[in-house]
């Protein structure tokens, strides 16, 4: 599993002080050094909690997980099943000048930490439609491409969710599909409550949207999973309060030929899901909230505030892409 390195800092500033992205480096007494990516999300009363995950190079070494706290936080090590495994690691840390600051010991030797916040944003925000793409948001609906869009256009160019699902017109077979996406700051929320929506492939199949900042590892029901079925590898959220991006390519293949739907997920410029092949057990029903419009995209409405902008897709014949 990987946390990424999301890129340039973002235009706008991070409603919470403490929350965010911090990048930095650990040494150990011996000499062993790497980098840090942390994570700090707002809970209830001021207080934060998150992770900080420990890299060699490339390699994912051990992740700290970041008990609540209100500028202090003990820290247990992540216990991972499947997928890459981590070293024992604990430890603690501290919010000082705007920098986290902490230390550990375990399996990589005890040592220290030190990382600064970062405000990354996505390599594929503001992305432009390519010319055989369909735009289906960029400030306003555009002209029949919903069948039922009900939700409110700000001022900004932004859509609010409010008033039900919406499905976008018409039918596509296999698609790359680009959306950008902002949940709400919601510091008193909890797991499924916490800026829920979700983008569905051909109505049936979702990809969440959630708060799933500061969370690790990520499950199937988290933001950027194909729901109920397959968890993304890391955790490449951003901040609520800040855009991030999908980057969906749905190839639907041929269950006759023996080639079942895949899914690929790009989140913030990160794949996070390659290549994922739908279980035969989906294939009529869908996962959950799926319905039967047969339209190629529905937005859902969970309940949440959540943001969207910039949405477009772009049709393709699966033997042409990659």
């Amino acid at each position: 599993m990987m946390v990424a390195s999301l890129g340039s800092p973002a235009a706008e500033p991070v409603a919470d002080p403490v929350m965010g992205v911090y990048e930095g480096f650990w040494t150990t007494k011996d000499g062993n050094k790497g980098r840090i990516s942390a994570q700090l999300r707002p809970l209830a009363g001021g207080k934060h909690d998150g992770f900080v995950a420990f890299y060699k190079a490339k390699t994912l070494e051990g992740v700290l997980k970041l008990k609540a706290g209100s500028g202090t936080f003990e820290g247990d090590s992540v216990k991972m099943t499947g997928g890459s495994l981590t070293l024992e690691v604990s430890g603690d840390a501290t919010i000082q000048d705007g920098k986290l600051k902490g230390n550990f010991k375990g399996e990589m030797g005890e040592g220290a930490f030190e990382g600064a916040i970062a405000h990354p944003k996505s390599k594929t925000l503001g992305a432009k439609a390519p010319k055989r793409a369909k735009v289906l948001f960029d400030g306003k609906p555009a002209a029949d491409a919903w069948t039922d869009f009900r939700w409110k256009v700000t001022p900004e160019g932004t859509m609010v969710v409010q008033g039900g699902d919406i499905h976008a017109k018409g039918e596509m077979h296999n698609f790359l599909l680009h959306v950008e996406f902002r949940t709400p700051l919601m510091p008193e929320a909890q797991g499924q409550a916490r800026g829920n929506s979700g983008v569905y492939l051909h109505s049936k199949y979702e990809v969440q949207v959630l708060d799933s900042f500061g969370l690790f590892p990520l499950q199937n029901n988290d933001c950027s999973a194909i729901y109920s079925l397959k968890a993304p590898n890391g955790n490449a959220c951003l901040p609520p309060g800040e855009w991030q991006t999908y980057d969906i390519t749905f190839v639907e293949g041929s269950p006759a030929k023996n080639q079942l739907p895949r899914i690929t997920v790009v989140h913030n410029g990160v794949t996070v899901i390659d290549k994922f092949e739908l279980p035969k057990s989906v294939l009529v029903a869908g996962t959950t909230a799926a319905d039967a419009s047969g339209e190629f995209l529905k937005l859902q409405d969970h309940g949440n505030p959540v943001e969207y902008r910039n949405i477009w897709v772009e049709p393709f014949y699966a033997t042409g892409r990659k």
